[in-house]
């Protein structure tokens, strides 16, 4: 009895992930004046990329887009859009973040 408890409760754990679902975040990058060659080499000279992820929910989804927004390049980057998708429901929201070329 207790080695059957004991599988029903791994096979609940180990099933959680099946219910995440796909978070697909489309990143646009705009690189300070005459930074273009360094701010775009991470990703293989592309402006705009598409980076999918996993995400429990919209919310979770929407957090992802958030956090990626967020630029961490300061000086490469002037401003960073994402916008995001989860399960191919557009969120309808644009995260976004801005700093100066300095």
């Amino acid at each position: 009895m207790k080695l059957l408890i004991g599988f029903a409760a791994l096979t609940v754990l180990y099933s959680t992930p099946a219910f995440s679902g796909e978070c697909v975040l489309k990143v646009k990058r705009t690189a300070c004046p005459g930074k273009e060659a360094e701010a775009y080499k991470p990703y293989m000279g592309k402006v705009e990329t598409t980076e999918k992820k996993e995400a429990a929910d919209e919310k979770s989804c929407g957090e992802l887009a958030d956090k990626t927004s967020k630029i961490v390049r300061k000086g490469t980057l002037t401003a960073k859009e994402v916008s995001a998708a989860f399960d191919g429901k557009d969120l309808g929201k644009k995260f976004a973040d801005k700093a100066d070329c300095n």
